[in-house]
């Protein structure tokens, strides 16, 4: 396996677990309630982007023998999207603890999973950023973007139980600031490889 597409897999897959939403603040609820009910919706969402990822790759067949240039509006879409996001995640606040989440962790599976498949941050993600990352770096990534979803669903839930619960908000400013650097690199990063295919460089 390529490590640099790995890491890069990696990198993107931090970009697209951490930064705060709706399903965050799903884990962050069902966590108070316990781990694995956290890991539980966690592990939902990453079914969701497991199927969304084999969408997405079905979809760069298709797009792959229309000439590489056609990528470039999803390559400035997937700029755009993060630097929207990037935006929004340094103005918004931690997402309020307690509220909502009772049931058995099967439950907070089947909610992670329909919430990833109708999340709009997921399957913008995918369709823009996801598509552009596969034919920026090949589908070696899928590794290292699995790795970083499994890591961050098991750590976060036990930071939500360890640290939240005496209201200390050191943590959600260290994702804060993650959030916001990651997704404003890639927003910069996908912009600039789209100028390049709109210019016949690659």
């Amino acid at each position: 396996m390529n490590f640099a597409s790995f890491i890069g897999g990696l990198i993107l897959g931090y970009s697209l677990a951490v930064p705060p939403g709706p399903m965050n603040a799903l884990i962050a609820t069902w966590s108070l309630r316990g781990f694995r009910h956290g890991f539980a919706v966690g592990a939902g969402a990453m079914s969701a982007d497991f199927i969304l990822m084999l969408l997405t790759l079905l979809l760069y067949g298709v797009l792959a023998g229309l000439g590489r240039q056609f990528f470039a509006p999803f390559h400035v879409a997937g700029g755009l999207f993060f630097l929207y996001l990037a935006y929004k995640i340094g103005r918004a606040g931690p997402p309020a603890e307690g509220g909502g989440g009772g049931g058995r962790p099967l439950r907070g599976y089947l909610l992670g999973l329909s919430l990833g498949l109708v999340n709009p941050y997921q399957v913008g993600w995918w369709l823009t950023a996801g598509l552009s990352a596969i034919a920026q770096f090949g589908v070696e990534w899928a590794a290292g973007l699995f790795l970083a979803i499994l890591t961050w669903i098991t750590t976060f839930p036990a930071a939500v139980r360890a640290g939240w619960r005496l209201n200390n908000r050191l943590t959600w400013l260290a994702i804060k600031i993650f959030s916001v650097a990651v997704l404003t690199a890639f927003g910069i990063l996908f912009i600039y490889a789209a100028a390049r295919l709109m210019l016949g460089e690659v």
